[in-house]
């Protein structure tokens, strides 16, 4: 009986060790990585570090998440301020830590920096979405550390699992959808953004007709992002690069029912930033006509009003 049970627990081992195997070959070896990587939107970070890495000093550099990515005309700044442009904004989740490592390396003296983090941003951001940008753009490992084995564990075996949820539904779906600038529904793929950087996809699909309230409560702070950023500006001060901080577009619908929680906000910019910061809060409150989705996300007019304030401020600045 005692060597049925340890056959039995031998052959479950076995099992084990092969489908674990199974799940990392496919991980490793995935038979749909090159249309991962033509399809993704996090593989636009390939062309946007190219641009940052290639673009000569004094440049400017815009670094949020999609508030940035949705609302910024970089070409309109480089035009207006004679200044190369590189946007590198795309998704707040990845944390203010991870989004300023990203960049720092390629600063130079006579840069500029501008921040637009959201009010929801997080000083360490989403591990999984880190990994994420990893595969597709190795240098990525170097924005960002686990906090323990067991984390490093975890989560790669959440995204060894969700990639292999993706292939099988690859293998069973006969659909092959590529994704364009020139259709009216897709948003984020990899070809979604500009030479400059800025994401154009949804420049020509019908906004929504009633922008969705934010996810955002009382207990929202940005202490440790500020905290961030503090650092990265005094980092940068030193190295001869300007930094300024601009608020993130917000819709006036939420704006009006959030109002309390944004001046909340706008007092730990107050008390804690060292930075300098362009405008006021209230200047990046847009109506919701000119959003595209949701409360953070402007629609082709926002963004060239957005943007257009954005350059009156900088100008102020010289």
């Amino acid at each position: 009986m005692y060597k049925k049970v340890k056959l039995f627990i031998f052959k479950i081992f076995l099992l084990g060790l092969f489908t674990l195997g199974t799940v990392e070959i496919l991980y490793q070896f995935n038979p749909y990585a090159q249309k991962n990587l033509d399809i993704s939107y996090t593989a636009s970070i390939i062309e946007k570090y190219k641009r940052l890495e290639s673009l000569p000093s004094p440049k400017i550099v815009l670094i949020a998440g999609s508030n940035f990515a949705y609302g910024i005309n970089s070409q309109m700044i480089e035009q207006s301020l004679h200044r190369p442009v590189v946007n590198m904004a795309m998704h707040y989740d990845y944390g203010t830590d991870f989004m300023l490592r990203q960049i720092q390396d390629q600063l130079h003296p006579g840069d500029t920096v501008i921040m637009g983090f959201e009010y929801i941003v997080e000083s360490k951001g989403n591990i999984g979405e880190k990994i994420l940008m990893a595969n597709v753009f190795p240098k990525a490992k170097e924005w960002f550390e686990y906090e323990n084995a067991i984390q490093y564990l975890r989560e790669n075996a959440v995204a060894r699992i969700a990639s292999l949820r993706l292939t099988l539904e690859r293998l069973i779906s006969s659909e092959d959808i590529i994704p364009t600038v020139d259709d009216t529904t897709s948003i984020f793929f990899r070809k979604a953004i500009n030479e400059y950087g800025d994401l154009i996809s949804h420049l020509n699909n019908p906004p929504v007709k009633v922008i969705p309230p934010a996810i955002i409560d009382e207990r929202i702070s940005m202490r440790l992002a500020i905290a961030d950023m503090n650092a990265f500006y005094l980092k940068m001060k030193q190295r001869g690069v300007k930094v300024y901080y601009s608020y993130p577009s917000y819709a006036l619908s939420s704006y009006e029912r959030d109002k309390p929680i944004m001046n909340k906000l706008q007092n730990e910019f107050k008390n804690e930033a060292r930075f300098p910061i362009l405008g006021q809060l209230q200047d990046f409150v847009f109506a919701d006509s000119l959003c595209q989705d949701m409360v953070y996300h402007l629609n082709g007019k926002g963004r060239d009003i957005r943007t257009q304030k954005l350059i009156d401020l900088l100008k102020k600045t010289n």
